[in-house]
C-alpha cells in the first residue's frame, strides 16, 4: 500500500525524492512545486507494522494537511486515522463515505487539529479493506485539488503558524515517541518526530 501512495505522488505531481537517512524502516520523503513534504513511512518492527502518511501543501497555500495512519499487530488492526486537517478553517475537508462500528477515543491534543470529519476508528476484519480503499482514493482526491492551484493566500505567515500548530499537536502523541525512543533513544527520536515525522515551516 505504501508503493500505491508513493505511485500517485510520482505519477501525478511532479515530486521529487528528499534523501533521508536511514533509521531502519521505510521512509519515503517528497517535495513538489504542490507540495512542501510529503511522507510515506512503513514501520515493522517484529509483531508492529504502521503506515503513515502525510502530505504538507507549500507554505502559500491555504489547502489542508493530509493524514493517515494505520496500525496493525500480530496482523489486527489497532487503530486506523484519516483526515484533511484545516490550516485555514472554512477549507474543505474529506468526507469518508463509509462507516464504521468501532470508533477510537482520540487524546485531547487533536481536537485544535483535525477536522470535524476526520476518521480515527478500529477496523474489524471486513472493515479493514475498506478504510485503506478510502486512503487511497482520499489520498487520489486530494492531489487532484492541490493540482488546480487555487488555493492561495496573500501572507504565507498565516500558513505557517497553522500548519506549525498541527506538527507542534502532532508531536506531543506518547504513543508514537515512545515507540521511536525504545527503537532510537530518546534524542534521535525526539530529531525523528520533529523533523522527519512533522517538520514545521522555518
Amino acid at each position: 500500500m505504501a508503493d500505491s501512495f508513493a505511485h500517485m505522488l510520482e505519477l501525478f505531481t511532479d515530486a521529487i525524492k528528499i534523501d533521508t537517512e536511514d533509521y531502519g524502516w521505510t521512509n519515503n520523503r517528497y517535495t513538489s512545486d504542490l507540495f512542501r513534504v510529503a511522507h510515506i513511512e512503513r514501520y515493522s518492527d517484529k509483531n508492529l507494522e504502521v503506515l503513515h502518511v502525510t502530505c504538507f501543501p507549500t507554505k502559500h497555500s491555504s489547502n489542508p494537511i493530509y493524514g493517515f495512519d494505520i496500525i496493525t499487530v500480530e496482523k489486527k488492526c489497532l487503530a486506523a486515522f484519516l483526515d484533511w486537517s484545516p490550516v485555514i478553517h472554512d477549507k474543505r475537508t474529506y468526507k469518508c463515505g463509509a462507516k464504521f462500528k468501532t470508533p477510537y477515543k482520540l487524546p485531547e491534543w487533536t481536537s485544535s487539529i483535525f477536522s470535524k470529519d476526520a476518521v480515527a476508528v478500529v477496523p474489524d476484519e471486513g472493515e479493514f479493506l475498506v478504510v485503506c480503499a478510502e486512503a487511497m482514493l482520499s489520498f487520489l482526491t486530494y492531489v487532484a485539488m492541490l493540482s488546480m492551484k487555487e488555493a492561495v493566500v496573500a501572507d504565507p505567515e498565516v500558513i505557517a503558524t497553522e500548519q506549525n500548530h498541527y506538527c507542534e499537536q502532532q508531536q506531543k502523541n506518547e504513543r508514537t515517541f515512545n515507540v521511536l525512543k525504545a527503537k532510537l533513544g530518546e534524542e534521535r527520536a525526539r530529531y525523528f518526530m520533529s523533523t522527519i515525522l512533522f517538520p514545521k515551516i522555518c
